[in-house]
């Protein structure tokens, strides 16, 4: 294996960073503690030597900067690391971990973990704190959440332990992988004194379908009256969207987008069909699920009589403890591979019958009748706040580049998405506060796009804002925040109004744990670190409150936050 020379190299955890280097790691986002200075000396000995490392990245809370790294992975496509504090720190990241988990984000969480000798040995314990952050066992709180996890041991072990973890985190389906790293071990002289050139072993490649299974979900797209395709996460693919709007339309195949982490389809494309799967899955003769956790809902759909067909990396999602949707085909592939495949299968045949034909007529009427088209895009200002109308402002203020970041306000009906790596919503386990963090991740890694991110009141202040605005001003990262203030847990007050639509929570003003009340100047906050902050209260002013904002973000590089006082009214029995 080919070898790069190095200088003498002083520890283990300098042996860690030029591994980082040699991989392809970009950044450390970090929140440091007393674990951390072997590897704070290592990097501060590096820049003096003119020798390269990640760059540093100090965000003073771990869900951020777990939020960050998810960000910049989802318009880079590249493996990120984070590093934070023993068992602490990494309570924090859980939230983080929980959305990558379930989103398929390959991240190396690294911890400290508490000196394990307690005298004699450098790197040991010397705080008081040494003893009581000492847990039986700190990987145990995120086990079922990460791929792999495993503690540093030996210097000995480092090149093959790095290797490993990035290797499984990449490996398909990729996720996050969680590595604890004694401050002893880091501290002690490296065993070796070069770098392997290249990694001791690669991710593994992604599964590709077999022929027989491709051949048959052809022969069921060829014969279906009323097939339908859903989608959730398959848009991550610039792949994707070429090969689903070709066999979307040759086949006229309605695609509805459930809940979507990524568009994986032009919201303009003729067989787009919205948002809502309810409906076309109720009469469906053939479901065709592209990577969808919960392709729909069992108790607004009924039993259904179509045969379904499970597409994904995952296909059956594993790590799910239960989820019994139908599975009549499985195939474990890359959506856009087995796409690809079927256009090729398909090449012979024509689109022209009279069941396509009338499959494309039936889809047009569909259109029209699901309200796939905007409210508002020629509409006046309503008399009220709603977050439609908040979304239609942000539609038509945005670019063609604009990354949008939603976690739950966005009016989807409303938004005009063209282009691949230009909307990426939370992650189906929901760890609030995701967005933000993940805005800024997204600007550090397409820095020319403008970035707007929409965020509930609530989702604003899980967000960590004060470390937020303070790591977009250190680095130089302006962002557009849009928050949909209603002074409600939305989600909250929906559930509860779904279980009981005549209970007595029903009739609450301001019903129990579902209340954000007196809500805070959120414009203020971003202020303290230089910041363009504003309130909104009036729909027609929210067109020329925006353009100041990104006036703010695009000219003058700085972030900005929006307050937009939205109705908190939700449906309501009389």
């Amino acid at each position: 294996m080919d070898q790069v020379a190095t200088d003498e190299v002083a520890s283990v955890a300098e042996g860690m960073l030029d591994l980082f280097v040699e991989r392809g790691v970009e950044y450390i986002f970090g929140n440091a503690g007393t674990d951390f200075p072997p590897l704070i000396e290592a990097i501060a000995r590096a820049q003096q030597l003119g020798r390269p490392v990640p760059q540093p990245v100090v965000v003073p809370h771990e869900n951020v900067a777990m939020a960050m790294a998810h960000g910049n992975y989802m318009v880079t496509g590249r493996l990120q690391a984070v590093m934070v504090h023993v068992g602490l720190g990494t309570a924090n990241a859980l939230n983080g971990i929980y959305n990558a988990a379930r989103l398929n984000i390959p991240i190396l969480l690294a911890a400290g973990r508490t000196p394990i000798t307690e005298s004699g040995v450098f790197g040991g314990r010397n705080n008081y704190i040494n003893w009581a952050q000492e847990m039986f066992d700190q990987a145990g709180m995120l086990r079922e959440l990460v791929k792999w996890e495993y503690e540093l041991r030996h210097p000995a072990q480092l090149e093959a332990v790095i290797d490993r973890a990035m290797a499984v985190a990449q490996s398909s389906p990729p996720g996050p992988v969680y590595l604890t790293l004694p401050r002893e071990v880091l501290a002690a002289t490296r065993a070796k004194a070069t770098t392997p050139a290249s990694p001791m072993m690669m991710p593994a490649t992604k599964p590709e379908p077999c022929s027989e299974a491709v051949g048959r979900l052809a022969d069921l797209i060829m014969t279906a009256r009323k097939p339908v395709i859903v989608t959730s996460a398959a848009g991550h693919s610039e792949d994707l969207w070429s090969a689903l709007a070709h066999v979307a339309e040759r086949f006229a195949i309605p695609v509805v987008q459930y809940r979507p982490r990524y568009m994986a389809l032009p919201t303009g494309h003729p067989m787009h069909c919205g948002y809502n799967p309810t409906p076309f899955v109720r009469q469906a003769d053939l479901v065709i699920v592209l990577e969808s956790d919960v392709p729909w809902i069992p108790d607004e759909v009924g039993p259904i009589a179509a045969t379904v067909v499970q597409v994904g990396l995952d296909p059956l999602f594993q790590r799910y403890p239960m989820r019994s949707f139908a599975a009549d085909l499985t195939i474990m592939s890359d959506a856009a591979t087995l796409l690809e495949r079927l256009l090729e299968t398909l090449s012979d045949e024509t689109e022209d019958t009279v069941l396509i034909r009338a499959r494309r007529l039936e889809i047009a009427q569909q259109r029209r009748s699901y309200g796939v088209s905007s409210q508002f895009a020629e509409a006046r200002a309503p008399a009220t706040m709603t977050p439609r109308w908040v979304t239609a402002c942000i539609n038509a203020v945005k670019d063609e580049d604009t990354i949008l970041i939603n976690e739950y306000p966005f009016v989807l009906e409303e938004l005009t998405i063209d282009r691949p790596g230009t909307f990426f919503a939370h992650s189906p386990a929901g760890g609030l506060g995701w967005a933000m963090g993940a805005a800024l991740g997204a600007k550090l890694g397409r820095p020319s796009a403008t970035v707007i991110a929409g965020i509930g009141d609530g989702t604003y202040m899980f967000g960590n804002p004060t470390p937020t605005h303070m790591v977009s001003r250190a680095l130089g990262l302006p962002v557009l925040f849009v928050i949909f203030n209603n002074r409600r847990w939305g989600a909250v007050h929906r559930a509860t109004l779904s279980m009981y639509p005549h209970g007595y929570a029903a009739h609450e003003d301001e019903p129990p744990f579902a209340t954000l009340e007196p809500s805070p100047d959120y414009e203020q906050i971003v202020m303290a670190s230089g910041g363009y902050g504003e309130r909104v209260d009036d729909p027609a002013e929210l067109p020329a409150a925006l353009r100041r904002a990104l006036h703010a973000v695009r000219e003058e590089g700085r972030q900005a936050v929006i307050n937009v006082i939205c109705e908190a009214v939700y449906a309501r029995t009389s």
